[in-house]
């Protein structure tokens, strides 16, 4: 495995973890929150900085319900409400 697919794989891992624990309440948001923005203070790079800030506004977002504003009745039945 090459650096940069380990790269995209631990993001990508990260990321779903997030979204699990969001959608199913694994965590506490707001001890996530303060945890993620440890991790931005502590950080010796804007780049990480910005990574760990990103995370942490990515608690507050809709994880993937209703993007485009339709009733559930108008949507399709591949989708889940």
């Amino acid at each position: 495995m090459t650096i940069p697919a380990m790269i995209v794989f631990h993001f990508d891992s990260a990321l779903e973890l997030m979204t699990d624990g969001v959608k199913h309440e694994l965590f506490d948001i707001n001890d996530m929150e303060l945890l993620l923005e440890g991790c931005a203070e502590q950080s010796e790079f804007l780049g990480h900085e910005f990574m760990w800030r990103s995370l942490k506004r990515m608690l507050r977002q809709d994880v993937g319900g209703n993007v485009v504003g339709f009733s559930p009745d108008l949507r399709g039945p591949d989708v889940e409400n």
